[in-house]
C-alpha cells in the first residue's frame, strides 16, 4: 500500500494542472471591453423621473468576437449615482471591432437636484468626473463581463459655441 501512494499524489498533482489548464481555456475573453460615453441628452424629464438617451462605444480588444446580449449600467457623475439602465439590444462586436448602442438611463428628481447643487458649488472648471460601470450580457453564456470607466463630462460655456462631449481617461 505504501508503495500506492506516490502513483497516488503524482495522479492528483497531474489531474490538478490538468484541470487548472482546462478552466483557463474557458476564458475566451482576456481583455473586459472597454465601454465609453459617447454623448447624453435629456429625452423626458417628468416631476421625479427623467430620462436620458445615451450613446455608448463598446470596443472589443480581444482575438474573439463578443456576441453582446444586452447590458445592465449605471453612471455616476462627481462619485454620485446619478442614473441607471439595462438594454436588451444584441450586437456581435467582431475581434478588435467596436460597436456604437443608443440606450436610455433613468435617473430620479434627488439624483438631478444633487448634481446641478453640486454644479452650482463648483469652482467653473467646465466639467463633471463620470464613471460608467455595468456588466455585459453574452449571448448562450450565463456569465457576464464587467466593465468600468471613467472620464470627464465638459459642458458649454456660456461664451462659447462649442458643444458639450465626454472626454476619456
Amino acid at each position: 500500500m505504501t508503495g500506492l501512494l506516490p502513483v497516488f499524489r503524482r495522479f492528483g498533482i497531474l489531474l490538478c494542472v490538468l484541470l487548472l489548464g482546462g478552466c483557463a481555456g474557458l476564458q475566451p475573453y482576456p481583455e473586459t471591453p472597454r465601454v465609453s460615453l459617447v454623448s447624453i441628452q435629456p429625452l423626458e424629464m417628468q416631476m421625479l423621473e427623467q430620462r436620458f438617451a445615451l450613446q455608448l462605444r463598446i470596443m472589443n480588444p480581444n482575438e474573439v468576437e463578443i456576441p453582446v446580449a444586452g447590458l445592465s449600467y449605471s453612471i455616476e457623475i462627481n462619485q454620485r449615482e446619478f442614473a441607471y439602465g439595462v438594454s436588451q439590444q444584441a450586437v456581435d462586436i467582431p475581434p478588435y471591432g467596436e460597436a456604437l448602442l443608443q440606450v436610455e438611463v433613468v435617473s430620479n428628481l434627488l439624483n438631478v437636484m444633487r448634481q446641478l447643487q453640486q454644479m452650482g458649488d463648483s469652482k467653473g472648471d467646465g466639467g463633471l468626473q463620470y464613471r460608467l460601470h455595468g456588466k455585459i450580457g453574452l449571448a448562450g453564456l450565463r456569465r457576464g463581463l464587467p466593465f468600468d470607466y471613467a472620464g470627464k463630462l465638459r459642458y458649454r460655456d456660456p461664451d462659447s459655441d462649442a458643444p458639450a462631449a465626454p472626454e476619456g481617461d
